[in-house]
């Protein structure tokens, strides 16, 4: 499964998540394993090897206030662990708007971060992508990564202009406004991700087996046979980026 990426996976929060890490390590995928809180980041860590396939982002999701709080010394101190950060971001939806005020608070300091150790961000926007385009501007966070989006094309296009990335779902495949994103993406901004397991593909929970069908699907869709090589391209010019505004 050569080349083959996925850009945004929950492996902790698989029944069996050491065989999926492992799967994704024995199949070589590439895979940006995302965590929702600092101190699943250590967990995750302790837990596991250091792998050239899977690497471990440091996140704070922003539906998840209400269930801890957001340790920003932890944060802070583990950041230098990792090159990625994720998942991390604003979400304003209706069940998640009452926390606004604390959630930008949040991701304020999280950018503020990212962007002074040169971090590759993967972000969480759903109803609130304009402010978070905007608090990645204002703190000039080079290297992000637009979560399964959602938002309008008139953001995607500041989005793209912006020179971030899109990672990009099965899930989007199946509503209208998701085709409608996809189409409006240019392919050099591409990168694939499951979110499994809150993702589902042929209506069970999204495996790292899943992924090579997955492909031909955005491949049968956008009119392409070589998706896997654009995103393995896209992926590495990502890095290089990275690399370059660390040193």
């Amino acid at each position: 499964m050569k080349n083959l990426v996925d850009f945004h996976v929950h492996i902790d929060y698989y029944p069996n998540y050491k065989a999926i890490f492992n799967s994704y390590n024995n199949q070589k995928i590439y895979a940006l394993f995302v965590t929702n809180f600092p101190e699943v980041f250590k967990k995750a860590k302790d837990t596991f090897q250091e792998s050239k396939y899977v690497k471990i982002a440091l996140g704070y999701h922003p539906e998840m206030i209400n269930i801890r709080p957001f340790k920003q010394t932890s944060f802070d101190k583990y950041l230098e662990e990792t090159k990625y950060v994720g998942e991390v971001g604003l979400d304003f939806s209706k069940d998640h708007i009452k926390n606004r005020d604390e959630q930008i608070r949040i991701f304020r300091h999280i950018c503020r971060k990212t962007a002074g150790a040169s971090k590759i961000m993967s972000v969480h926007s759903r109803n609130a992508e304009s402010d978070v385009l905007a608090n990645l501007k204002e703190y000039g966070v080079k290297h992000a990564v637009f979560h399964w989006y959602t938002g309008s094309i008139k953001n995607l296009q500041d989005i793209i202009e912006s020179n971030f990335y899109l990672s990009l779902n099965p899930s989007m495949l199946r509503t209208k406004k998701g085709r409608e994103i996809i189409r409006s993406i240019p392919l050099r901004h591409i990168l694939i991700e499951t979110d499994g397991p809150y993702s589902k593909y042929n209506n069970r929970q999204t495996m790292p087996e899943d992924i090579p069908s997955m492909y031909r699907d955005f491949e049968n869709f956008l009119g392409i046979e070589n998706l896997r090589d654009i995103v393995f391209e896209n992926l590495s010019r990502l890095l290089l980026a990275q690399q370059k505004s660390h040193c």
